[in-house]
């Protein structure tokens, strides 16, 4: 995809927006990588907690950061958190930490849909002009997966076999536990909303870091959308979509589409980075207990 992407821009251009990176707003970037990962781990282990599942704030960072760093490093983008699951499951777990994995990341990618759908219902304050016709489709079509997935819940709910309504039903009350009863909603609601600010402000370093600033606006409307692109499980990390996405969606705010896919790829390899001091201390942690 990236090969094809070098077809419809100017790779010329690319690359002199690549050299006029200015490490400084990358340094910045670094540490807001630091308190997504942090603020991330802390969410799973609220959820994990909140389903009997005994997690320490340590090792649910430290759990955390390799599993982003194997999201980002293997294609799929869930391996990580299937990782997680198995690495931290306990005697007689019986789906909890398959559950708390799940609805952690599905808090996340809710808050995603949220700022998405919110940010582009702004678009006519933000732009002074009104909504691309494209943005129109693709929040009526995130209305209708919305509802297709709350229908087939339903639905399996009423008809499944009983072999298939148990689990259902299990997660359905697992989900009460860490989203409804005792308004955790709050909580989680502030922290995943939260922590896809924290997305949104390490996009934005990193277009300032290439010298091809986004505005505010753009910051609430186009880079959520590149984000919700990474969710398509068919690359490594993104790659490749998530590049061609802020291509198309750039000159939405008199940007070019090598701005666009040069923030993209800056803030890729930053995210990556970003992950590495954890995994330095998860493979140290290791060598101890090997030594031990």
């Amino acid at each position: 995809m990236l090969v094809l992407l070098a077809w419809f821009v100017d790779v010329k251009s690319a690359i002199a927006l690549l050299k006029k990176t200015d490490w400084r707003w990358l340094a910045l970037a670094l540490l807001v990588v630091q308190l997504q990962i942090v603020l991330s781990a802390l969410r799973w282990k609220i959820t994990a907690n909140r389903l009997g599942q005994r997690l320490s704030r340590a090792r649910a960072i430290s759990e955390y950061y390799l599993a982003t760093f194997t999201n980002l490093s293997v294609p799929g983008g869930v391996v990580g958190d299937a990782a997680r699951v198995f690495r931290n499951r306990e005697p007689g777990d019986q789906g909890i930490s398959i559950h708390s994995v799940v609805l952690e990341r599905l808090s996340g990618q809710i808050a995603l849909v949220l700022v998405v759908v919110v940010g582009w219902s702004l678009w006519p304050w933000l732009m002074d002009r009104s909504m691309p016709q494209e943005a129109m489709q693709l929040i009526g079509t995130t209305f209708i997966a919305v509802a297709l997935i709350a229908l087939t819940f339903l639905c399996l709910l009423r008809y499944a076999p009983d072999r298939l309504k148990t689990p259902i039903l299990g997660f359905q009350k697992a989900a009460y536990f860490v989203w409804i009863a005792d308004r955790q909603w709050l909580l989680q609601g502030a922290l995943s909303v939260g922590i896809v600010f924290t997305y949104l402000l390490v996009f934005w370093l990193c277009s300032y870091a290439v010298d091809a600033p986004l505005p505010l606006a753009a910051v609430l409307t186009l880079v959520p959308l590149v984000l919700l692109s990474m969710l398509i499980p068919i690359t490594v990390g993104g790659w490749g979509i998530r590049e061609a996405a802020a291509a198309l969606l750039w000159p939405l705010v008199a940007l070019t589409p090598e701005a666009g896919v040069v923030s993209s790829i800056v803030y890729a390899g930053i995210s990556w980075l970003g992950c590495l001091p954890g995994l330095l201390l998860v493979l140290s942690s290791r060598s101890r207990t090997h030594r031990g």
